[in-house]
This record gives C-alpha cells, structure tokens and sequence, in this order.
C-alpha cells in the first residue's frame, strides 16, 4: 500500500514542480483598456510585452473608429443593449435593444475603420414610432480581427440620410 502511495506521489510533485519556478508577475491591457495582473513565465516577458502593445494600439483604433455621428440618436429614441462598446464580437452575434423607428424599420450597418461598408441591413423592431424591442443577429465576413463601428440608425424619409444613429465600437473576429 505504502509502495501504491508513493508511485501517486512522485508524478503529482513532478507535475508540481514543472508548474513552478521562475514566473513574475506581467501586467496585460486588455482592448478596453483595462489593465490586469497575470503570472507570466520569465522566458516569454518579450511575447507578452508585443501582445500588450498590439491590444493598446487595438484600444486606440477601437477609440477613434466611429467617424464623426452625423445625427446622435437619444435614449428616447434608439437604445442598443448588446452589443456593449468595445466588446469583441464574431460573425451571428446578436444586436437587441429598443428603437422608436418609422414603420418599424431600421438599419443596421457596420464600417471598418476606413469607413468602409462591411455589412448593411434592414432590421425591424416589434412595433413602430414607440420605443420597441427588436433584435437581430448580424453575420460578416473579415479575414483578420477587425476594429469596426457598429450603426444602428434609420434612413429619413425626406432624403434617406441617417437619422438617430447609436455608433458602438466593435472588434470583429475572424
């Protein structure tokens, strides 16, 4: 039985003492700008330290990303619940919150930095000129992680210019 015990013992302190050793403590950014604390092994600090400056200069693009909004929407009038600002989002994720729009109709487009048309779409909430419910799934396609703006706005009926436009900075997975 003692034998039994033993044979346990030395592949778990093994195991143990390869997980150990010469780590310190590295600080990442994240895209949002929030900097947390993670155990880093020594040998890898210069990896780290590219992927923190990569995820900065990923914050500053996601900062600046939405061009000028051409007509801000208020809350009484278009909220977006999700996406949240800056999140990282792959192709199908889900665009909900409420929108008072003309015959429930709406658009939702989405503008990489360059401020070229990515995707463009007619959505439809529950009901018309009230504040409604709506939600609709948003598929894209990008070859490389993207920083995009997110516009869910309507088009005026007097010239089809956007109107009550909510911009939401987006990275965009491949």
């Amino acid at each position: 039985m003692k034998v039994f015990l033993l044979l346990l013992t030395i592949p778990v302190l093994a195991l143990l003492g390869a997980c150990g050793g010469n780590n310190e403590a590295a600080k990442t950014v994240s895209p949002a700008g929030t900097t947390s604390a993670s155990r880093t092994a020594t040998a890898s600090a210069e990896p780290s330290a590219t992927a923190s400056a990569e995820a900065s200069a990923t914050a500053d693009l996601l900062a600046t990303v939405c061009a000028e909004n051409p007509d801000p929407a208020t809350d009484d009038i278009n909220q977006v619940d999700i996406p949240s600002p800056r999140d990282e989002v792959a192709s199908g994720f889900r665009v909900q919150g409420r929108i008072a729009a003309f015959e429930a109709t709406f658009r939702i487009t989405i503008f990489d930095a360059a401020s070229n048309v990515i995707v463009d779409e007619t959505a439809m909430s529950s009901e018309g000129q009230t504040l409604a419910p709506f939600q609709q799934d948003v598929a894209f396609s990008v070859t490389q992680e993207t920083p995009a703006c997110l516009w869910v706005y309507e088009s005026s009926a007097r010239d089809g210019s956007p109107i009550h436009v909510r911009q939401i900075p987006l990275l965009l997975l491949h």
